[in-house]
């Protein structure tokens, strides 16, 4: 299997995992507590969605910078290097940030928070592991909130070695122009 195969199966995937959490019953007003059967099954669907999503993005930087063209630009200057550094680090907090948007999504769509700003606060707060405590989730509805600052642990760390790769890859490129160096110095 090629990895665009592979790129296109994950898409498909993130859709299915979509589709699913789109058929959750919706509502505006708080819904009462969910069985506890319930809560588990969005928490891997969020998990397995925003797992996607990093895959996704993590193959299309390491794509990028390894490809023939972007080479050929960032080889020119180390400023160019410094702006695919910044680009990285840009589309990574971009991945984050929609990540936090599906769970503050789901929060609205299975009724355990009113309104876009309190989810979608809750969410960032939970998703980064802050946890102020001033905005809280109904008991029946805790354990989403947990299963997302896992999911946010996860991911933080992930986009932390994902970006620690691409300077590393910008660093080693910069070493591999220099030349070895001499010991004797």
């Amino acid at each position: 299997m090629s990895w665009k195969q592979s790129q296109l199966i994950l898409l498909a995937s993130t859709a299915t995992a979509g589709i699913v959490i789109t058929n959750l019953p919706t509502t505006t007003a708080l819904s009462r507590c969910p069985e506890i059967g319930r809560l588990p099954g969005i928490v891997i669907a969020m998990i397995v969605t925003t797992t996607i999503i990093h895959t996704l993005v993590t193959s299309l930087q390491a794509d990028l910078v390894n490809s023939k063209r972007i080479v050929a630009w960032y080889s020119v200057s180390s400023s160019r290097r410094l702006v695919v550094i910044g680009a990285g680090a840009l589309l990574t907090a971009a991945t984050l940030f929609l990540e936090i948007l599906l769970w503050a999504w789901v929060y609205r769509q299975v009724g355990a928070i009113q309104g876009l700003e309190a989810s979608l606060y809750f969410s960032g707060i939970t998703f980064t592991t802050v946890g102020y405590g001033d905005l809280t989730l109904a008991k029946c509805w805790q354990l989403l909130s947990v299963g997302q600052a896992v999911n946010g642990v996860m991911m933080a760390g992930w986009s932390t070695a994902l970006l620690i790769y691409l300077v590393q890859k910008m660093m080693m490129f910069r070493l591999d122009l220099d030349g070895p160096s001499d010991a004797s110095d």
